[in-house]
C-alpha cells in the first residue's frame, strides 16, 4: 500500500476514510490561508542553535499549520499506529512534504521562555540573524507568546553584535514577527541602534551618518499606522524623550563633528523643540540606593544628555531654544551624576557595569 500523504488537496488512504468517514479538503480552510507556508532556517555554524530551531520547526511550527483531523494524527494515541507503521504518514505544505510523527505536549516541545533566550544567545554570525524573523512568524502562529521583555532582549543582543538590520527586518514584518514599536521599551531600544551603528565605526563621519538615517528609518516606523495605531498617551515613543532624544544625538553629533558646528537644514533645531515639548512625560530619578537602576537610567539618559551637549555647540545659547535646553541639561546632569556614583560604588566582580562603561565611552567622544 502506498505511504499516507495528507496533501492540502485531499486524504485519500483508506484507513483514514474510515477514522474520519469521509475525504477533507484542507486546501479550502481558512486556517490554510492565514498561515502560509511553513518558517525555514539557514543552516547556522552552532549544532546547539540548527538543532534547537530544527526542533520549534518540527514539533511546535508544523503542528500549528494543521488543520485540526491533522493535529489529532500527532498528538491522540489512539491514532498513532498511523505514524508507526511501515508506510509513513506524510503532509504536503506548499512545496515541502513533512513526514509527521507521534507528538507529546511535555515532552516533545521546548518551554517556551528559556528557549528563545537560548536561541538568541546561540546567534552570533550574520547568517545565524537572518533566522530571527522567520523563527517569530513561527512562534506568533504557534501562539507562543512573546513578552515585551524578550523583544527588548534581542534587540539589545542585535544592537550588540551590529545586526539592527535584522531588527528593521522584523519590525517592517510586524504582522507576523509581532515585534512593535508600540512597545516603548523595544522603541527606545531600537533608537539605541542607531548610536549603536556610529560606536561601531568610532565615529567616523560614514558611522554617524548611518546612524542619522537608521534613526530617521525609526522614527518613520513609529508613524506606520501598524505600529502607531497601538500607541497610546505616554506610553507612545513619539512622546518619550528618550526616545527622540537620539535623533538630537545623531544630528547633533553630524552637525558638531562634521558640519562645522552648523545646523544644516535645522535638523538639530527641530529635534531639540521637539524633545523638549514632552520632556517632562517620563521618570528620570535614580531610586535611591538602587544600582540595578541607576545601571538602566544610565543607559537610557546618557546617550540623550551626550546628544544635548553637542546640541548647545550648536545652538545659539541665548536663544529660547538655547536657554531652555540649557536648562534642562542642568537637571539631567545631576541625574547623570547621581548614576554615575552609584555606579562606581557598587562595581561588578570585574569590569563596569554596563551604563557606566557607555557614559565613558561617550565622554570620549568630542563635546
Amino acid at each position: 500500500m502506498a505511504a499516507l500523504t495528507l496533501d492540502i488537496t485531499h486524504c485519500c488512504r483508506p484507513c483514514v476514510h474510515r477514522l474520519y468517514s469521509q475525504t477533507r479538503f484542507f486546501s479550502s480552510t481558512p486556517t490554510r490561508r492565514k498561515h502560509g507556508p511553513l518558517p525555514t532556517f539557514t543552516t547556522t555554524p552552532s549544532e546547539e542553535l540548527n538543532t534547537l530551531l530544527t526542533t520549534f520547526r518540527t514539533n511546535i511550527f508544523l503542528p500549528s499549520h494543521l488543520i485540526s483531523l491533522q493535529r489529532d494524527l500527532l498528538y491522540k494515541k489512539k491514532n498513532h499506529p498511523l505514524l508507526t507503521s511501515d508506510e509513513p504518514a506524510t503532509v504536503r505544505l506548499g512545496n515541502e512534504v513533512h513526514q509527521l510523527h507521534p507528538l507529546n505536549h511535555k515532552k516533545d516541545e521546548p518551554p517556551t521562555r528559556p528557549s528563545i533566550a537560548k536561541v538568541v544567545d546561540l546567534m552570533t554570525e550574520t547568517g545565524d540573524w537572518k533566522n530571527l524573523p522567520g523563527f517569530l512568524e513561527g512562534l506568533k502562529t504557534a501562539r507562543r507568546s512573546v513578552k515585551g521583555f524578550q523583544y527588548e532582549k534581542m534587540v539589545r543582543r542585535a544592537n550588540d553584535c551590529g545586526r539592527m538590520g535584522v531588527v528593521v527586518d522584523c519590525l517592517r514584518r510586524v504582522e507576523g514577527t509581532g515585534m512593535g514599536l508600540w512597545d516603548v521599551r523595544v522603541a527606545r531600544c531600537v533608537m539605541w541602534g542607531a548610536m549603536a551603528k556610529a560606536m561601531q565605526a568610532d565615529w567616523s563621519e560614514e558611522g554617524v551618518e548611518k546612524g542619522v538615517k537608521f534613526a530617521e528609518g525609526i522614527w518613520e516606523l513609529c508613524c506606520d499606522p501598524r505600529h502607531a495605531g497601538k500607541m497610546v498617551g505616554l506610553e507612545d515613543p513619539k512622546k518619550r524623550p528618550e526616545v527622540v532624544g537620539v535623533l538630537v544625538q545623531m544630528h547633533a553629533a553630524k552637525a558638531h563633528l562634521f558640519g562645522g558646528g552648523k545646523d544644516e537644514g535645522g535638523a538639530v533645531e527641530k529635534w531639540v523643540g521637539v524633545m523638549l515639548k514632552v520632556w517632562g512625560n517620563t521618570e528620570m530619578e535614580v531610586a535611591e540606593g538602587d544600582w540595578y537602576d541607576a545601571n538602566d537610567k544610565m543607559l537610557i539618559w546618557a546617550p540623550v544628555w551626550h546628544g544635548m551637549v553637542m546640541a548647545q555647540k550648536v545652538l545659539e545659547a541665548q536663544s529660547p531654544l538655547g536657554k531652555e535646553l540649557g536648562t534642562k541639561l542642568q537637571d539631567l546632569e545631576s541625574v547623570i551624576q547621581q548614576a554615575r556614583t552609584m555606579l562606581a560604588e557598587n562595581p561588578p566582580q570585574e569590569g563596569v557595569r554596563r551604563g557606566l562603561k557607555l557614559y565613558e565611552k561617550l565622554t570620549q567622544v568630542s563635546v
